[in-house]
């Protein structure tokens, strides 16, 4: 990631300083991930991937592996979201997957956070007993 760092700095044309003043950091810190010195902390890589460069926003697998492209057009979480629009688009408002999709979310959303914990914890629950039968048959 160290590489990548460096490689994204200069595709924008910012100097160590300035990349460190826009991130909360010093310039030290810039060339100690640079350099492999020093390792990038997850706050930071979290700060790279949801600000905006430029009207564009670095891919988290590019960053991270190094796998696709540097740049997207959207953050993270609106790439999600662009996904669920088209898909709902798709179905339509009238059909019933619609509704059900759209109230299962509004509801989720809602619930505090030990509510959404144990449908967390009960959904992984049922992705092990899946599995688990998957590798007995």
């Amino acid at each position: 990631m160290n590489k990548r760092i460096e490689e994204f700095r200069n595709a924008l044309g910012l100097s160590q300083p300035k990349l460190g003043e826009i991130l909360g950091v010093t310039r030290s810190s810039v060339c100690g991930w640079e350099s492999g010195r020093r390792n990038i902390s997850e706050s930071v890589i979290k700060t790279i991937l949801l600000q905006s460069w430029n009207g564009k926003y670095v891919n988290e697998n590019w960053l991270r592996y190094g796998e696709g492209e540097m740049f997207q057009e959207l953050p993270p979480h609106d790439e999600f979201a662009a996904v669920i629009t088209n898909v709902l688009d798709d179905i339509k408002c009238e059909n019933s997957m619609y509704t059900f999709v759209k109230e299962m979310l509004l509801v989720y959303e809602g619930l505090d956070t030990t509510s959404k914990k144990a449908l967390e914890s009960y959904i992984d629950k049922v992705i092990e007993r899946i599995y688990k039968k998957r590798e007995e048959n």
